[in-house]
């Protein structure tokens, strides 16, 4: 459940979608339109990634034979426990009847291939029974409608020969990929409740529908644990051309990256609560990004060349900017006339619209970098420049004195040089593994492991990743539910990534006792060297679990190699065989919660992530650590549940060198993110939301203080905090949403003009030197309080639903 106080319609969009842009440049050469190799290349080769060598260490060897994907050819035993006799995980689109020759119609084919076997479809409000991974081997698939996405489901193509989707002359529709089916009813789901999807490894092509069809490749509101990755767009660069290349217009993301986009009137056209966007590349488009609206958007490795227009924020309706705020760093944009427009002369407001923060952006022959309603704010050139810190809005010192700034006003940030690689933050993008072949992968079913979410599968997996690291393998847990009693430990060197988010869930008396916590899933032991690549899995509990830690990290990893999680996620109840939905858990509200009636059952977990104080170096990207606010499954309608989590992420690394892309943490009790003694940790677009049951109880229950975790303490009746840092140096925030949208489930203390009293204070910075830039919050009386002292209040930075303070630094 999320906010659904901002909204705009298909039909609000309709002139943003058929609007005449400018004229945009050509491309010197022709771009080939075979699913060739050379488009990896491009999209990997994007200088805002910082890590080219770690990013493509699974594609060093010889180029792979285009039928030699492991995905494609290793043998598929994944279960979904409660999807029904038969039911199919993963499913090739051939074997459906597609033909992939680009001469036959395959729409129906791979529509099928996805709705197969009674999956969660438009009009299904929500399943994590029917997951489904569908897999497109190399070739070129005509379509001449959408392919209509489905819930809890992968699109996943050969990443050493991408396969081409093509739109073909003849196409019917507004959109070639439709990840949100529109219905006489609006959006088949309510885009703030898609989780758990992705789409990857693929060519979008546009390019056989006439210039002046208004058609976009991929149609994507979505919201937390989706992505969209490797993939490529092909557009006319028609002078008359309206094709988009993706078009997102409600949602609370979410995480996309690695995309390269040639053509069209538009490559993003895009708005959402928030988002994290990283390595996209645009060529010759007439305006690379167009925002429609957003609270808070990170931007990070965007390389726009050959525009009219880089990045447009301007935005309006009904007089206000709809653009609330945008962080853009380590980015490059070249021979484009204007690097980014904000502002509108029809807009009255509000005053901190548009904040804008940019810092570390190249730009090359682009004669006027930052332009508003009236004209140019900051010149460009027709040669070579970096804009190192450009900003506007509002900006707080530690004593709470504010001020409005608007320029290079501001130092950029004082990067500690294990954070960077050559003049860009760290970043490494999720492998793929595409040149390992098929006998390198290790099966979790194989092994034993049973993932039917009732046997016993502790010792099979512990026995799979010993196995897999002596013998050099990859474990792969294929998909299902593994219910585990015991820590499952995930030792240094080991490389594991799941089928359609297999889930490891803890159960019984092991995880039971709180006076112990005990961890679910134990990344090393305590200050051991050595790093880990972990992706596309979930881990979770069963049933009362109050002394379960979900994920303990402790492996001292190098800042040159840090481990890495890439779309790996925490969900605590809400789901089918979690023994914590509707019927166990249901909110309460009515009833005064204590300490003597909160329902034990719903006692779900101890905490959800420690990154203990011995370990370092690590990446997480697109990592969503959920305690359920509702029940997911179908039968439930998405009505609310009440799970009772102490604690969210907690990272006391004393090293530190850790960096959350596109990261969430939600519904916990005592804090979201807290950070103690800590240090270099870079942050893009983090994104909160308080206990929706708090104040009733408050942050005082159920979980006791336990000195030993540096737990906050709080007078009655207050709610937990979104983030808390103490005792830590050089943490930077580019972009954060904290957002407290209840009071006992009650919404009116979020709502605009309603006095955003849903809790007192949301940020706490203690005896830390800290940089945030767009700090959002909603429901927050205090939006900083700095070593106990309120510093800065809602009411001067109203922008629409949420309140924006640009920059805080101390």
């Amino acid at each position: 459940m999320r906010s659904h106080s901002f909204f705009l319609s298909l039909s609000a969009l309709a002139s943003v979608c058929s609007g005449a842009a400018v004229a945009a440049s050509q491309h010197n050469g022709a771009i080939s339109t075979s699913p060739a190799v050379n488009e990896l290349v491009k999209l990997s080769e994007h200088p805002g990634d910082s890590s080219k060598a770690a990013a493509l260490s699974d594609r060093a060897t010889a180029p792979a034979v285009c039928t030699d994907y492991w995905l494609g050819k290793i043998a598929h035993q994944g279960l979904a426990p409660y999807g029904g006799a038969g039911y199919k995980v993963f499913r090739n689109v051939k074997d459906y009847g597609a033909k992939g020759d680009g001469v036959t119609d395959d729409t129906a084919a791979i529509n099928r291939a996805i709705s197969d076997g009674n999956r969660c479809g438009p009009g299904c409000v929500g399943s994590t029974k029917t997951p489904g991974i569908i897999y497109f081997p190399p070739g070129t698939y005509i379509v001449s409608s959408p392919i209509i996405d489905f819930y809890y489901t992968q699109i996943i193509g050969n990443p050493s020969c991408l396969p081409v989707i093509k739109a073909s002359a003849k196409f019917s529709g507004a959109w070639v990929l439709d990840g949100n089916q529109y219905g006489a009813n609006g959006l088949a789901w309510s885009a703030v409740n898609v989780f758990w999807r992705q789409v990857s490894n693929l060519v979008i092509d546009l390019t056989g529908v006439p210039a002046t069809t208004k058609l976009a490749g991929i149609h994507w509101p979505t919201a937390q644990a989706t992505s969209l990755s490797n993939i490529v767009f092909r557009m006319s660069q028609a002078s008359n051309t309206m094709h988009q290349g993706l078009f997102i217009e409600e949602g609370s993301g979410g995480f996309i990256g690695d995309l390269v986009f040639y053509g069209g009137a538009q490559a993003l056209v895009i708005g959402n609560q928030q988002f994290t966007m990283r390595n996209l590349t645009i060529y010759n488009a007439k305006t690379a990004i167009q925002q429609l609206w957003s609270w808070g958007w990170t931007y990070q490795g965007v390389s726009i060349n050959n525009c009219q227009l880089g990045f447009d924020f301007t935005a309006v309706k009904d007089g206000g900017l709809l653009v609330g705020s945008v962080v853009i760093f380590d980015s490059e944009i070249n021979n484009t006339p204007v690097g980014i427009s904000y502002g509108n002369s029809g807009a009255s407001g509000p005053a901190v619209g548009n904040s804008l923060m940019i810092e570390n952006v190249k730009i090359k022959n682009v004669p006027t970098a930052i332009r508003d309603a009236a004209g140019t704010v900051l010149a460009g050139t027709t040669g070579t420049t970096t804009i190192a810190a450009w900003g506007r809005g509002h900006t707080y010192s530690a004593s709470g004195a504010l001020s409005t700034f608007q320029g290079a006003t501001f130092p950029a940030s004082a990067r500690p040089a294990s954070v960077v690689a050559g003049a860009y933050y760290y970043t490494r993008s999720k492998p793929s593994y595409a040149t390992v072949p098929v006998a390198q992968f290790a099966s979790a079913r194989a092994f034993g492991a049973k993932a039917d979410g009732v046997a016993d599968d502790t010792n099979a997996i512990n026995n799979l990743l010993a196995t897999a690291l002596a013998t050099g393998k990859i474990a792969f847990f294929d998909a299902g539910i593994y219910r585990v009693t015991n820590t499952i430990r995930i030792p240094a060197g080991s490389r594991i990534t799941g089928e359609a988010f297999p889930v490891i869930m803890s159960s019984g008396a092991f995880f039971a006792n709180s006076a112990s916590p005990q961890p679910v899933v134990q990344v090393g032991t305590s200050g051991a060297g050595g790093s880990i690549e972990w992706s596309n899995m979930i881990v979770s509990t069963q049933g009362a679990q109050p002394g379960a830690i979900l994920i303990q990290y402790n492996l001292a990893s190098s800042s040159t190699t840090p481990s890495g999680m890439w779309d790996v996620h925490v969900r605590v109840g809400g789901f089918a065989g979690s023994n914590q939905q509707l019927s166990q858990c249901p909110k309460t509200p009515g009833t005064s919660l204590n300490a003597n009636n909160i329902p034990k059952q719903c006692l779900a977990a101890f905490m959800s992530m420690h990154v203990t104080k011995a370990s370092s170096g690590l990446l997480m990207e697109n990592c969503w650590i959920w305690v359920a606010d509702h029940d997911v499954e179908a039968e439930a309608n998405n009505a609310q549940i009440s799970l009772f989590v102490g604690r969210g992420l907690l990272i006391e690394s004393a090293a530190g060198n850790i960096w959350l892309y596109g990261t969430s943490v939600e519904h916990h009790q005592r804090y979201q993110y807290q950070l103690v003694n800590t240090r270099n940790v870079i942050m893009g677009q983090i994104q909160t939301e308080t206990a929706y049951y708090q104040t009733n109880p408050g942050a005082t229950l159920p979980f006791g203080a336990v000195a030993a975790y540096s737990d906050p303490t709080f007078a009655l009746g207050n709610s937990g905090w979104g983030v808390r840092i103490v005792g830590s140096t050089k943490i930077f925030a580019y972009g954060a949403g904290l957002y407290s949208f209840f009071k006992n489930y009650d919404v009116t203390c979020s709502q605009i003009g309603k006095g955003a009293n849903c809790q007192p204070r949301i940020l706490s910075v203690e005896n830390s030197s800290v940089r945030f830039y767009n700090l959002n919050t909603v429901g927050t009386t205090n939006q900083i309080s700095v070593n106990g002292n309120d510093i800065a209040n809602y009411a001067s930075n109203v922008n629409g639903f949420v309140h924006t303070i640009a920059l805080f630094r101390m």
